[in-house]
């Protein structure tokens, strides 16, 4: 059974592949093979969100918390059957969920960066929010991987992103309720992202939402679909 075969079972939105030889530049200790030494490739797949509880946050945060944690579960559990399929074909494989890093504040950085490896698998770039962004869905959408010794042969994207897809517009930055993006100067990448004040994000968040995501950089976004 092919990759795509596999994958169009998922009910995902947006998936792609991107070798082990592609996060090179990854820091040492997050890169593929630092968690599954046999890997060869990374399989990347998306959730889309949907909007409408976005776009009238913070009014909508309940709403908005209905369809992260959904859109988490949903990969999660793609995530999980793509990597007990993969197994059952003798390829090791190990599923890399939306939060990997849950409950872990005070490290602030998850196990392997879901976000490097969208773009890595074409799929989209980052933004001034430090999100990807993505031709279909803007910077509305969730991620999951497997990491996988499989040796699939890479999959074309159909709609591969541009890296100038973030016009800079800086409502985002504008708009953050934490200041959380401020300083992006000099520091943003398309490629790369860029390190956002995860301290006053992650103590918005945690401390005065007390656990419930902010949206707000998704919200601000002029490419969030309607």
């Amino acid at each position: 059974m092919d990759l795509e075969q596999l994958l169009s079972r998922l009910d995902v939105d947006l998936y792609g592949t991107a070798p082990v030889s592609a996060f090179d530049q990854a820091p040492p200790g997050f890169k593929p093979q630092d968690l599954l030494p046999t890997a060869q490739q990374v399989i990347v797949i998306a959730r889309s969100l949907n909007p409408t509880p976005i776009r009238y946050l913070p009014k909508t945060r309940n709403q908005y918390m209905v369809e992260f944690e959904m859109a988490n579960w949903h990969l999660t559990h793609a995530a999980y059957q793509l990597a007990r399929q993969l197994q059952q074909l003798g390829h090791q494989a190990l599923p890399i969920s939306s939060e990997a890093a849950i409950g872990d504040y005070g490290r602030l950085k998850a196990d392997f960066s879901l976000k490097h490896a969208a773009v890595l698998a074409g799929l989209g770039f980052f933004g001034l929010n430090n999100l990807i962004l993505t031709p279909a869905y803007g910077p509305a959408q969730r991620w999951a991987a497997v990491i996988t010794s499989a040796p699939y042969t890479p999959l074309q994207v159909a709609n591969p992103a541009r890296p100038d897809l973030c016009s800079q517009c800086q409502a985002c930055v504008r708009q953050c309720p934490a200041g959380a993006l401020q300083g992006w100067e000099g520091q943003y990448n398309p490629t790369t992202g860029w390190t956002i004040n995860k301290e006053k994000c992650a103590h918005y968040i945690f401390v005065v939402n007390a656990g419930k995501r902010c949206g707000i950089c998704i919200a601000s976004c002029p490419l969030l679909p309607e």
